[in-house]
């Protein structure tokens, strides 16, 4: 029996030898492929700049922001350019600063899934990342930082001990300031929003870059125009030109941004009722509803169909637009539209949504109006309907929204206006059109190509 129980205990030692060998090896080569990695995520160490960066409107006071000490933070949707502006603003720090002085970590990378779970592991990454270099980090760039748990503490940390002159960080969910950390960071972070690249900044690419290049190339602007409305405003997919990689390239973005930033994040089980409602929800663009409604079509509770809205709201692939009204009745209250972040994603998920040219107007002008940066973007559905109320500091703005003019509906259109007059003083009216213009005492009718230029 001894001899036996001897004979156990050489093989388990043997074993255990084997599997603590197999560990330190896999250690080995996890940290290995962790400075690959890190090195990879870095070229700009070599001294050369990052090339065939578009211009953003954005990046003008992101430039500013750099005089400052305070924490960058950049939010938006994936795939929206803010990787590209953290690029730039590599190009810029290089100008003055050691390129090794600038580490940039895309925390999505699963090589670094060990850290998602303990922020403290992002110290790790910064040593290792100076043990490469032989220099000291002075700038920090985060992308992607939602992924780490309580990534707030460990940035607070760092800022707050002046480690870095700079600190730089993207995240794709907009409530990732807003949960009980965040608070940590207040008054220590000046935040910017980014978007896929606006109607102006297609055209400024394009070589249209004043209104006689406007007037003077209309075909051009309104080829651009038809674009946008189909393929939408993502900056890869602008600089596509292979119809099917567009569309591939679509239906990852939004595969991607459904998994990682809504199904994985907030662990949802009923992945079917969920998928059915976003679907829903991007075939009926721009249509009035209650949570209520919303829950009956796709077979669910109030309840569930309202958490569903607020994790794509906050995962920026929708947008839960509330009615205008200074009343606090009930059935106005209750009163939302959804608009889709990008056409593209409507086209690349939505059965023959080109057909509604109409829809498709309606959410591009949405996020036209979105990357104007007004204070509040409502809709009007009390006694008339007016499509967008907007506010920018004590001024209202009314726009209506009609793909074509006619006989038929111009009563309608126009009279959108009048019950929002009711409520509030307008400083101006418009009407927006896809190629129709006409100038009136009050209300003003114009292309949308000339709106946003």
């Amino acid at each position: 029996m001894t001899k036996c129980n001897s004979a156990k205990t050489r093989i388990f030692r043997i074993v255990f030898r084997k599997i603590s060998v197999s560990l330190q090896k896999n250690q080995e080569l996890n940290f290995l492929d962790m400075e690959q990695t890190i090195i990879n995520q870095n070229p700009h160490w070599t001294g050369k700049k990052y090339q065939n960066l578009q211009q953003r409107t954005v990046f003008e006071a992101l430039k500013t922001n750099l005089q400052t000490k305070h924490i960058q933070i950049l939010t938006g949707i994936r795939r929206s350019g803010k990787s590209s502006l953290f690029a730039m603003l590599i190009n810029e720090l290089i100008k003055e600063n050691k390129p090794k002085s600038i580490l940039k970590l895309n925390l999505d990378n699963p090589l670094f899934f060990e850290i998602w779970d303990n922020p403290a592991s992002l110290y790790k990454l910064v040593e290792t990342a100076e043990k490469i270099t032989g220099e000291k980090v002075e700038y920090l760039f985060l992308d992607e930082v939602q992924v780490v748990k309580d990534w707030e503490i460990f940035v607070k940390s760092v800022y707050d001990t002046e480690t870095f002159k700079k600190i730089f960080v993207t995240g794709s969910n907009s409530s990732f300031l807003q949960n009980e950390y965040s608070s940590f960071l207040s008054g220590r972070y000046l935040a910017n929003a980014v978007f896929p690249y606006s109607f102006n900044e297609i055209l400024r690419h394009s070589g249209i870059y004043s209104y006689f290049d406007l007037v003077n190339h209309t075909p051009k602007v309104v080829q651009q125009l038809d674009m946008c409305l189909e393929w939408g405003c993502f900056p890869e997919i602008v600089s596509s030109k292979n119809k099917e990689i567009k569309a591939s390239l679509l239906n990852s973005y939004f595969d991607s941004i459904v998994m990682k930033d809504c199904i994985s994040r907030y662990q949802i089980a009923d992945v079917a009722t969920f998928k059915k409602l976003l679907l829903y929800a991007i075939s009926n663009i721009g249509a009035v509803f209650s949570y209520k409604s919303l829950a009956t079509a796709v077979g669910t509770n109030e309840n569930t169909a309202k958490k569903y809205i607020n994790i794509l709201d906050d995962s920026y692939i929708l947008d839960d637009v509330s009615n205008f009204s200074f009343s606090l009745k009930e059935n106005v209250r209750n009163s939302h539209k959804l608009y889709v972040a990008d056409n593209g994603i409507i086209n690349a998920v939505s059965y023959r949504f080109w057909d509604n040219k109409a829809k498709l107007l309606e959410n591009f002008i949405f996020n036209e109006l979105q990357k104007q940066q007004y204070d509040e973007i409502t809709f009007a559905n009390s006694v008339g309907e007016c499509d967008f109320v907007v506010k920018k500091g004590f001024e209202y703005e009314a726009i209506q929204v009609c793909y074509e003019l006619t006989p038929e509906n111009s009563k309608r259109e126009f009279s959108g206006f009048d019950s929002i007059e009711k409520e509030v003083k307008l400083s101006k009216k418009t009407i927006i059109t896809y190629n129709q213009e006409q100038h009136g005492k009050d209300i003003e009718v114009v292309p949308v190509w000339k709106c946003f230029f």
